[in-house]
């Protein structure tokens, strides 16, 4: 083990090297971020755009001149022609790429944690539960595909042009809510304020996460010898946390035009990869097990631990905390893994404009490639989830990266690339809660003046207000703020939306869409009872705790 520590990358510097290498062929083959901005932040593609019926945007040629590109036109379908926005759309890879790069950095971390509260979930149902969340996710996007290419697409695929407030309705889930949602243009505020609250608890726990990963970085890198001032600084978490904020997360959630982080999520990809066969090998190597190279110098509280309700050895062997509760073990914190599982499939408040940016999109094909997307991820997430859990047992941390030894300088790496994956991911999502928020303030009509200046303003104070809450969020605070986001946030916009907008999607006569199963309509009248039960159920157990 010394020489592992004295030549910290020896051993993996040719795999992280094919990592690197693997995910910027990625990024080449047009990986781009999804992003708003991507959905038309360019006035000029987006007024030219007339989308075909059935969804797909065929092969088409542009008819403008340049005087047309501030003015309504459109976008003539000519086979055998070409069209200047296909670099606008993604690839099915491209599509597969992202849904990896948005979800993984936030949702692999907290797994472990809840594999391990409350007294423990077996591992047999633990996977269970993630398998099912995965699936309600999956089916929760394609419900909002649906109405999306029956809203939206077929809708404008008889318009030769269309206003400037209508393609911005037809970007987010309140435009397909005011259309089959009963008085759907008078509730359509509760869509917007659902994906605000739910991406504002998810940009908290996310600045949480970089302020505790940057910090333990910090601690890894600089020397415990050096005395300067700066290096005391960057080693407090409030320092970090606030540092990266001011650059380079502000000026990043500024951007109108992300497109320039597809190189930072190739990194991002890169550093998902490398976490988990990190987790792995540090959990067969045995070196924080008892006797370990690190176990004596680490802190009580992040050292393995077996499960007080389930008594037995507690020599650390490879994986024993795996074996030590039974595989179908549920207690209280059933309820906490879940509210873990439901944050980490959410990307729904971007599920409209996934839909409308896919090339060739139709809603089959769609349902492939999230398919794709939520089952690779989801095998990230079982990896992770059970290797965190295999290594420390009860200890397992909601920031599982948080268990690792600051001098440990495999953990300094994984810390390190799971960090860019998130300073990259978060301007995403912040777009989406400016969305929502611009929405609710009436900031995204063309008509007020300064639009610009007072969207960045209200842009700067409402991340100031979460880095500074961020600041006193500690790691047990941490996991009561997920387990808030999930319950209460994720269930609402994850199984009640979608069982709302698709129910009255079916109902309609004058749009005569076909279930994708019998009983439908049934099912979706299950689910959202189910958020409604989560919702309580898990804020009641988070609270709790």
């Amino acid at each position: 083990m010394r020489n592992v520590i004295l030549s910290p990358y020896r051993n993996h510097a040719l795999l992280l090297l094919l990592i690197v290498s693997c995910s910027s062929i990625i990024g080449k083959c047009e990986c781009r971020i999804v992003t708003p901005a991507s959905f038309g932040i360019q006035s000029s593609v987006r007024d030219n755009l007339s989308i075909l019926r059935g969804g797909a945007v065929g092969q088409n040629k542009l008819l403008t001149s340049s005087s047309s590109l501030s003015s309504s036109s459109s976008i003539q379908s000519l086979k055998g022609g070409s069209t200047e926005n296909e670099e606008h759309l993604m690839s099915p890879i491209t599509a597969i790429s992202n849904v990896l790069a948005d979800l993984c950095p936030h949702g692999m971390l907290p797994l472990a944690y809840g594999i391990a509260a409350g007294g423990g979930t077996g591992p047999v149902l633990a996977s269970l539960i993630l398998i099912i969340f995965g699936f309600l996710s999956w089916y929760s996007l394609i419900s909002f595909a649906r109405a999306a290419q029956v809203i939206i697409c077929e809708k404008k695929s008889n318009k030769s042009s269309s206003s400037t407030s209508e393609e911005g309705e037809g970007e987010s889930i309140s435009a397909v809510w005011r259309k089959t949602v009963p008085n759907g243009d008078v509730t359509s505020w509760i869509p917007d304020a659902g994906c605000a609250l739910l991406t504002l608890g998810c940009l908290l726990f996310y600045s949480a996460f970089i302020g505790d990963l940057f910090s333990s970085l910090s601690k890894g890198l600089l020397s415990s010898s050096t005395t300067s001032t700066l290096s005391s600084l960057l080693q407090k978490r409030y320092v970090s946390l606030l540092v990266l904020h001011l650059v380079p997360v502000l000026p990043l959630c500024l951007l109108r035009d992300l497109s320039a982080l597809k190189y930072s999520s190739a990194i991002g990809l890169a550093g998902i990869i490398y976490s988990t066969l990190f987790v792995g090998r540090r959990m067969m190597d045995g070196t924080y097990a008892e006797g370990g190279n690190f176990h004596a110098s680490m802190a009580q509280h992040l050292r393995p631990a077996i499960q007080p309700t389930f008594p037995g050895d507690t020599a650390s062997k490879i994986g024993s905390y795996l074996f030590h509760i039974p595989s179908l073990h549920a207690g209280k914190g059933l309820l906490t893994l879940m509210n873990m599982c439901c944050v980490a499939f959410a990307c729904h408040y971007n599920s409209v404009k996934y839909y409308l940016e896919l090339k060739d999109r139709t809603v089959p094909k769609f349902g492939q490639v999230m398919g794709l997307g939520i089952g690779g991820t989801g095998l990230v997430f079982l990896a992770m989830m059970i290797l965190g859990y295999g290594t420390f047992g009860a200890n397992a941390q909601a920031l599982l990266l948080n268990n690792y030894h600051t001098k440990d300088p495999y953990a300094n790496a994984a810390r390190f690339f799971t960090g860019v994956a998130i300073l990259s991911g978060y301007p995403l999502m912040f777009a989406g809660l400016k969305s929502a928020i611009f929405s609710l303030t009436g900031l995204d009509q063309t008509h007020v003046p300064n639009r610009e200046a007072k969207q960045n303003q209200l842009s700067v104070v409402i991340l100031a207000i979460i880095a500074i809450a961020a600041c006193f969020v500690t790691e047990h605070e941490l996991a009561t703020v997920i387990g808030i986001v999930g319950s209460i946030f994720g269930s609402v916009v994850i199984y009640m939306f979608p069982a709302l907008v698709s129910n009255g999607l079916l109902k309609k006569k004058e749009y005569d869409v076909q279930p994708f199963f019998r009983g439908e309509q049934l099912f979706n009248s299950v689910l959202f009872l189910f958020g409604i039960v989560f919702a309580i159920l898990g804020t009641w157990v988070t609270l709790n705790e």
